[in-house]
């Protein structure tokens, strides 16, 4: 977001003494939590087996399967809370601060775990973990935006779908080996790291101009960008700093902008279409159904009769989707956006499809034994593609669509209506499957992908190595390409 003089796609180089690695450093150390959150996620698929079998940890014995579909989806009611307050936090507070305390409930949720013996517990739990999830979801790409360069910008921002995949895996792999509380009292220690290592990294710079903090905003840009006192770099540092406070004196005066920010302030075309565009993104997002199935994957494996242990399943799927994400990150910036994302879309139905297609006759009773790899091949298929555009590029370009001035609200309410959505599917996708039989599910999240290519091809404008400034004129004037 800040390079907007110096990091734009069209001007293609910088000096070669230019150094960016406390950038990229800055942008690891925030999503060490999206890491801690992927271990939280992922818990829910090795360990719901055991909770619901005869030898389940808590006290009263095996949870119903009434109590497991709310142990899962109760996370998506904690997020929303948490992203009405994560979004306050981060324009009273900063970005910083608040991503710091995204910490605390992700403690506390594995403390819930270690050392509850109740379903009640566990309930507390995943609300908790709902809580950091959203300021999360949130914050780490609205951090990432703000420090980032226009060149690299997609790559920074892909680094919050990768972290969080790495993090599902941890997880997988710790659920298949070890026990149920030890896995929990290790992964207690990772939101602990993060505050530790995220302390050292500044505000971002545009928030500190919003609060007329001048030079405070230059120091954080000096080191971020990694100036030095050289001439070039004192004048590049310049030439970025007046970038940055023509874009906000651009708009009202700093205080009252953080202080009377309503819905109001959708009326200009840009902010509007940009909010239109955000919730339809994060609906086609969670009905997909990469969400779910990843909460679920190893009970799907076993539904679907895979020949493949299914906590085994879960661990190859986990490994391919980090492949995939960590193949956004390489691509990102390379590839137009809009392309890589209905690519990823169309591939991801036909992944989804073809697993529909296998449940289908397997329930109508053929002989499927030939071909039970398909379960684990298709799924595999689709985690890897959406993990390379459709999941990560919902929240880069709904980073980069949202105007500075609404992107705390509009981001929050966003998020806030991913919940929602994340929690009709994870509470009722066991529902669907027995109404409509587990092929049926993968038929409608296959038509969700389509449509999702379709939705981006129409609407949304390329944002690939634009600044800011250019992304809201391509949306207030139509331009696709």
């Amino acid at each position: 977001m800040t390079a907007q003089k110096h990091g734009s796609g069209s001007s293609g180089t910088i000096k070669p003494d230019r150094k960016i690695v406390k950038l990229y450093l800055a942008a690891i150390g925030a999503n060490i939590i999206s890491l801690s959150l992927g271990t939280a996620i992922g818990w829910l698929s090795p360990f719901l087996p055991l909770l619901i079998s005869p030898d389940s940890p808590l006290d009263q014995g095996p949870v119903t399967d009434v109590q497991a579909t709310w142990i899962a989806s109760l996370l998506c009611i904690g997020a929303f809370g948490g992203t009405l307050l994560f979004g306050w936090s981060a324009e009273k507070f900063g970005r910083k601060a608040s991503l710091l305390a995204t910490a605390v409930p992700l403690i506390c949720f594995w403390g819930c775990v270690a050392f509850g013996t109740t379903v009640e517990v566990l309930y507390v739990a995943r609300l908790l973990a709902g809580l950091g999830a959203a300021g999360v979801f949130l914050l780490v790409p609205m951090y990432i935006t703000e420090i980032a360069e226009d060149r690299i910008r997609g790559t920074l921002g892909s680094f919050f779908i990768l972290f969080l995949n790495i993090g599902t895996l941890v997880s997988f792999v710790m659920g298949s080996y070890l026990s149920y509380h030890t896995t929990a009292y290790i992964l207690f220690t990772l939101p602990i790291v993060f505050l530790a290592l995220f302390l050292q990294f500044p505000e971002t710079p545009q928030y500190l101009i919003r609060r007329n903090r001048v030079r405070d905003a230059e120091s954080s840009l000096k080191y971020l960008r990694g100036y030095t006192s050289t001439p070039d770099h004192l004048e590049m540092l310049r030439s970025e700093m007046d970038g940055l406070l023509v874009q906000v004196s651009g708009e009202k005066d700093s205080t009252e902008q953080n202080s009377r920010i309503s819905l109001a302030d959708f009326a200009p075309p840009s902010a509007r279409k940009a909010l239109l565009i955000g919730l339809v993104l994060v609906s086609l997002n969670q009905l997909s159904g990469c969400f779910a199935l990843i909460n679920y994957t190893a009970q799907i494996f076993a539904d679907a009769g895979s020949d493949l242990d299914p906590n085994m399943a879960a661990i190859v799927v986990g490994a391919i989707q980090i492949i995939g994400s960590y193949g956004s990150t390489i691509i990102v910036d390379r590839c137009p956006r809009k392309h890589l994302y209905i690519v990823s879309s169309f591939f991801a139905a036909i992944g989804l499809f073809a697993m529909g297609t296998h449940g289908y006759l397997k329930s109508q009773h053929v002989d499927v034994s030939a071909i039970n790899w398909i379960p684990v091949a298709s799924l595999s298929f689709v985690i890897f593609i959406a993990s390379v555009g459709l999941l990560p590029l919902t929240f880069v370009i709904l980073s980069e669509i949202l105007p500075p001035k609404v992107r705390g609200l509009g981001g929050s309410i966003c998020t806030a209506f991913l919940w929602i959505i994340s929690f009709l599917v994870v509470k009722y996708f066991p529902v669907m499957v027995e109404l409509i039989g587990l092929h049926g599910c993968m038929w409608v999240f296959s038509a969700v992908c389509l449509s999702a290519g379709l939705f981006n091809a129409i609407f949304i404008p390329e944002t690939r190595g634009r600044s800011i400034e250019q992304i809201i004129h391509a949306m207030e004037n139509n331009i696709k390409s």
